[in-house]
């Protein structure tokens, strides 16, 4: 906020105080829930530019929302610190004893808090019991053959709820079904604004950062990378000496911020342009259309033919100079 920014912090359902007001938790990949926030957000705050950060496990959510929404998005830029980018490959790589049983600790005490809710509609015994994060992820998410016996997947959800959420309405059949629908880049391509993704070698959580897929950042001009040899998980800490009584700073964050000016000037600065070409070529034609217009009285009519203005010849000449241009795709 010290920066100029108004502050709004998303939880998923039944996570750090937010109710649980339905009989299903979120998936991995499910970004509906933040598409709501969004455009909350935005219809409070319509002129605003919007920009959003994720840290470790959250990009999941972050990152299905740009690819599920496209172009339609009402965010200006994103940026993800420790992104978890392949999200099957995360929870499938062993990570350090100590790291493990504190992320599955945290997830079973959230589940713990709907225990008596959920028994019926998930199979909340074998996640309370599991030893790993697949196993948890997959008791919850994915229907087992004995509990697919005892249990509809619909039930506990309303018939225009389970309309809504399609698919995830109903547990995914198997581990691979899951991640097809959970994936976080599986609709890269159709992500329409600037990524940009802080990633470290040391990483004890996220598996090596030889798996990144670097093939998407050099490919797709809307992912930015930055991979540093020190910063751990979501740590980056910056040492400011003689400052020790002050509040940690971490650089990851700062970085974040200049990137959000610097993307909202670069799109003001090309709206500015964009403007200012386009008034000498309408006052040209005004011009035009006056001195090609006799000086005699006419008679009004009822219908008037008006000459169309001329079309903006800008994407044919970037087309020919082979340039990226900075434009939203709009396929979705």
């Amino acid at each position: 906020m010290r920066q100029g920014f108004y502050v709004v912090v998303f939880h998923h359902r039944g996570t750090a105080g937010s109710p649980l007001c339905s009989a299903r938790l979120t998936e991995f990949g499910d970004p509906s829930d933040l598409e709501e926030a969004v455009a909350y957000v935005h219809s409070r705050r319509p002129s605003s530019a919007l920009f959003a950060v994720s840290e470790g496990s959250g990009s999941g959510v972050l990152l299905s929302y740009l690819g599920e929404c496209g172009s339609s998005s009402h965010l200006t830029a994103a940026a993800a610190i420790s992104p978890v980018l392949l999200g099957q490959l995360w929870f499938e790589t062993p990570m350090p004893t100590i790291y493990r049983w504190g992320a599955l600790f945290h997830r079973k005490q959230q589940l713990s808090r709907y225990e008596n809710s959920l028994r019926g509609i998930l199979d909340v015994d074998r996640a309370l019991t599991s030893s790993s994060l697949k196993e948890f992820e997959e008791s919850l998410f994915c229907a087992s053959a004995q509990h697919q016996q005892q249990q509809s997947p619909l039930k506990g959800l309303a018939p225009s709820l389970a309309w809504t959420l399609g698919e995830r309405a109903h547990p995914a059949k198997d581990w691979e079904g899951y991640w097809g629908r959970n994936e976080p880049l599986r609709d890269a391509d159709e992500v329409a604004v600037p990524v940009l993704c802080v990633c470290s070698r040391d990483d004890p959580i996220l598996p090596p950062a030889s798996t990144l897929p670097l093939s998407l950042f050099l490919s797709n001009p809307y992912f930015l990378l930055v991979l540093t040899d020190r910063g751990g998980h979501c740590g980056f800490t910056q040492a400011d000496e003689g400052r020790e009584e002050e509040e940690e700073k971490r650089w990851s964050h700062i970085l974040a911020l200049e990137y959000f000016r610097v993307v909202a000037d670069f799109l003001k600065y090309e709206e500015n342009e964009e403007t200012c070409w386009r008034r000498p070529l309408e006052g040209g034609q005004s011009a035009q259309r006056r001195t090609e217009t006799p000086a005699v009285p006419r008679r009004r009519r009822t219908n008037v033919m008006r000459r169309t203005k001329a079309q903006s010849t800008e994407h044919s000449d970037d087309a020919e100079r082979g340039t990226f241009t900075w434009k939203r795709s709009y396929t979705r």
